[in-house]
């Protein structure tokens, strides 16, 4: 599907890269990370953790040598503590300082609690999608969101993202996605969209 493909390991640093430059204003990194200088660095410790997680339990695609790039945890897997550790995460914290590991750690357990809420069943959650900006208005996000949805109504179960970015809500309410909850992400924290798709009907 339009050139879409397994990352492979070998395009881990610029599927990184990736996430990192299409991440950069994400209003929850810029709550998280302040300062734009240390958020360049910072976010390619954050953005690496969950392409690693994908590439161990769940499903990550990319195009264009990775400067797109998707990943997803299908149905039976979920983010745990032991999955973390053999991934590298909770290292993170020496790598990106404390303060903006305690924000990101809260804002992840305001999604956590409203995830586990709004998708008790089996299904697929989208971690992260991006595409580096220079590529970004060519329909690759959208390709790539398009090749999870299919494997999604293969397995005729929901889906389920989060998101920070208020224009990312229309983008992702055309693949049938609905807002489900919003929250604030955390003391002074941006707000944060919980969006869910149900089963296709068949």
């Amino acid at each position: 599907m339009n050139g879409i493909e397994p990352l492979r390991r070998d395009l881990l640093d610029t599927a990184t890269t990736t996430l990192t430059r299409a991440f950069t204003d994400e209003p929850m990194f810029v709550w998280v990370i302040p300062d734009p200088q240390h958020r360049a660095h910072a976010l390619r410790v954050m953005n690496r953790g969950p392409l690693k997680y994908g590439l161990c339990y769940g499903h990550v695609t990319q195009s264009h040598e990775g400067r797109a790039v998707a990943a997803w945890l299908p149905p039976g897997r979920a983010i745990t503590a032991g999955g973390m550790l053999r991934c590298g995460v909770f290292g993170m914290r020496f790598r990106v300082g404390f303060r903006a590991s305690r924000r990101f750690a809260c804002a992840n357990e305001v999604l956590g609690r409203i995830h586990v809420k709004h998708v008790p069943e089996a299904h697929w959650y989208l971690m992260v999608v991006g595409v580096d900006p220079e590529l970004q208005g060519r329909g690759i996000g959208s390709a790539l969101v398009k090749e999870g949805l299919a494997r999604a109504d293969q397995d005729n179960a929901p889906c389920y993202l989060e998101t920070s970015e208020e224009r990312n809500l229309a983008f992702y309410e055309r693949f049938g996605f609905t807002v489900v909850e919003t929250a604030t992400l955390g003391p002074g924290g941006p707000r944060g969209w919980a969006m869910r798709r149900n089963r296709a009907s068949h």
